[in-house]
């Protein structure tokens, strides 16, 4: 109790000098007070924004670099006309993508420029001919061929030209027309849209695509019309779940406790010494009245009882959208042509309402992303109209990640509604799909080599005495007679197996005809 006088006579005289240097600094005028906080204060958050903004740029230069080392193709995909596959079997495609992610250390992330791999799932109608492309790079191409091969053997995948870089970018062009938009979601993301499953009929057990409609509308686009749709998809990590985990913990009353940061950790430490004295001498916490009590909140333990039906429905579509693989995704649609085939007008309804099935009004939906739309309903949005055309059109073009709104992240079951193959019901018209399967050849097919030869020739020349017809005769075919001390060819099971080909000389090279069966 003696050294308390002893701590407080530093502790009053200190405070005492600043209330002098107080009462001295605020008796200035209000245009010197400000002056003096700006000269003090006002370089940190100059410095912190400068810092900030050449960071950026450094990531985004050396991103750049990486990303112009890259090789990217477009690959079709050509599907059966007959396929029984459902949207499920794309969804194990865009699980699969999650294991192109990579773990980026400080060096590849600030020095190489290392980013995660963009795909690009794209459906494209050029005047009415519809086509499903997929634009990946070149080392991911086996995991998506892979992908599409597992649950549709019979489809053909073939690499094709950008289609994309063959329309100009700088509006307003001679030529060519634009408008589009940028699609985003109109709540957080954690509340999911309409998928696959709810849109399957419960007495049929059959599931009403939504699909169907969106080719049906693209499927009528005229001569000199084209209309792109792209979905870009990224793997990254799966943050965004503990964003709903915490959201429904919140609903059901299992709040959880907020961390101290660590600024706050350490003042607490600091003031606990002098804390302490003052919390003895006057019975009066302070470090409760700087950082809060530290008694536990109460916690209403029949809140999980008390929730509305909306609420439960929110929390168990939230946690069902968490439960699976995310991705970071974008979403663009452009419809582009002729001048003298260009309408807007009639155009312009399917863009905004190509996502709008999807919608649930009870959990999320897309809306548009304005700054990304070109519009000219005042006269000072005619000003940057051709500017929002190009950065548009020049996003879908180099597949930006970068331009436009904010990523946000769909599951894979999300993503396998919005992009998936048109099963059998499905009949609209001009769709790319193989007529025909693909086969392979048996196993006991005959090839025969150079260096090996059917019985009867020598070198390639037909044998006369061997019983094959001559080049003049227009008769049937005869058997070749073997003898029993020619030996047999080891790569040829049979010697009466016949061997295709054509001529590839008039003097000297023959090829038998088809053997009858």
């Amino acid at each position: 109790m003696f050294i308390l006088p002893l701590i407080a006579i530093p502790i009053l005289s200190g405070s005492t000098t600043s209330r002098v240097v107080a009462s001295s600094f605020f008796s200035q005028s209000i245009d010197a007070i400000l002056f003096d906080i700006l000269i003090w204060f006002g370089w940190i958050p100059i410095f912190i924004t400068l810092t900030w903004g050449f960071t950026m740029l450094w990531q985004d230069h050396r991103r750049g670099l990486f990303d112009k080392k890259l090789k990217y193709v477009l690959l079709a995909i050509d599907v059966p006309t007959a396929t029984e596959q459902s949207p499920k079997a794309l969804e194990n495609l865009f699980a699969n993508l999650y294991g192109t992610k990579s773990s980026l250390t400080w060096k590849e992330t600030w020095i190489d420029g290392k980013v995660h791999p963009v795909y690009s799932f794209e459906i494209v109608s050029t005047e009415g001919y519809i086509q499903f492309l997929v634009r990946t790079q070149t080392r991911f191409r086996d995991i998506i061929e892979a992908g599409i091969y597992a649950h549709y053997p019979d489809a053909q995948v073939t690499e094709v030209e950008d289609y994309a870089v063959n329309f100009p970018n700088v509006f307003p062009d001679p030529e060519y027309e634009m408008w589009g938009a940028e699609f985003r979601l109109d709540r957080h993301q954690m509340y999911p849209i309409r998928t696959y499953v709810d849109f399957e009929d419960r007495m049929s057990q059959e599931i009403k695509d939504p699909l169907g409609n969106t080719l049906e509308q693209i499927g009528r686009m005229r001569p000199g019309e084209h209309l792109w749709f792209q979905m870009l998809v990224r793997p990254s990590d799966n943050d965004w779940q503990k964003a709903a985990i915490k959201f429904v913990s919140k609903l059901y009353g299992k709040e959880e406790k907020a961390k101290k940061g660590i600024i706050e950790r350490a003042a607490q430490a600091a003031l606990s010494i002098p804390s302490g004295v003052i919390n003895s001498a006057t019975e009066v916490d302070l470090s409760a009245i700087l950082f809060g009590t530290s008694a536990d909140a109460v916690e209403d333990q029949w809140k999980a009882f008390k929730i509305s039906l909306h609420e439960k429905e929110e929390a168990e579509a939230v946690l069902t959208k968490a439960s699976k693989v995310g991705h970071g995704v974008k979403i663009r649609v452009l419809y582009v042509a002729k001048k003298n085939a260009y309408v807007k007008v009639e155009r312009t309804g399917i863009i905004k309402g190509i996502l709008n099935q999807y919608a649930n009004l009870n959990l999320n939906k897309f809306a548009l992303y304005i700054p990304q739309v070109p519009k000219d309903d005042y006269f000072w949005m005619r000003w940057q109209y051709t500017t929002k055309q190009h950065r548009l059109m020049k996003a879908f073009q180099t597949r930006s990640w970068s331009i436009g709104a904010t990523p946000y992240f769909l599951n894979a079951e999300e993503l396998a509604t919005l992009w998936h193959f048109p099963a059998i019901p499905i009949k609209a018209p001009l769709i790319k799909k193989l007529e025909s399967k693909r086969g392979e050849p048996p196993v006991g097919l005959p090839i025969t080599f150079s260096d090996q030869t059917l019985p009867g020739f020598v070198e390639g020349v037909q044998s006369q005495e061997a019983g094959y017809a001559s080049e003049e005769q227009n008769d049937e075919p005869i058997l070749p007679q073997s003898t029993p001390d020619e030996p047999l060819p080891e790569s040829l099971p049979h010697p009466l197996a016949p061997t295709l080909g054509k001529e590839e000389s008039a003097e000297e090279t023959f090829v038998p005809p088809n053997l009858p069966v």
